[in-house]
């Protein structure tokens, strides 16, 4: 017995772009973001970071910034357990808890340094391979939105992402 050529294939077919990205939604994104409290934000770029990594563009995700960010997670996680009911300057003393903060804060910056050059990465994956515009202001560009980017991060590159593939 013949088999249709126009049949659907019977295989299973993988959730993934033509660029290798993961579709993902971005309600699930944020609920893993909760229930992982914050961990998720950069196991995202971990999770991505190959593909990401074969998009048309000149720039590259390093892995040590995630590294760094998953790091500093585990650390306050061991911190807040030994630091127990008591607050965090009470228990380590003042100096070590401004500290602390600073790290944070740093840490924070990565991660959206590292948002703005995915930002980056995308930008170039979508304006074409190769393509070298003598002079930007006479060609229509893709460019995705900063403001975005600084207030939503992943969920926004991961939603410019997705709507790319469209």
């Amino acid at each position: 017995m013949e088999t249709n050529p126009y049949a659907p294939p019977k295989a299973a077919v993988a959730d993934l772009s033509p660029t290798g990205l993961k579709r993902r939604s971005v309600i699930l994104m944020i609920l893993l973001s909760i229930v992982t409290f914050g961990l998720y934000f950069p196991i995202w770029f971990l999770r991505r970071r190959a593909a990401l990594n074969r998009l048309d563009s000149p720039r590259k995700l390093r892995l040590w910034p995630f590294v760094i960010a998953v790091t500093w997670f585990v650390f306050q996680f061991i911190m807040g357990i030994a630091a127990g009911s008591a607050p965090l300057g009470q228990a380590i003393g003042e100096g070590a808890a401004l500290l602390l903060n600073f790290v944070q804060f740093a840490v924070g910056i990565l991660m959206l340094v590292q948002s703005f050059f995915t930002k980056d990465i995308l930008e170039d994956h979508l304006a074409g391979p190769g393509d070298q515009v003598p002079n930007p202001l006479l060609v229509d560009t893709v460019k995705l939105s900063g403001v975005m980017t600084f207030f939503f991060q992943i969920f926004y590159l991961q939603y410019a992402a997705r709507c790319s593939e469209a």
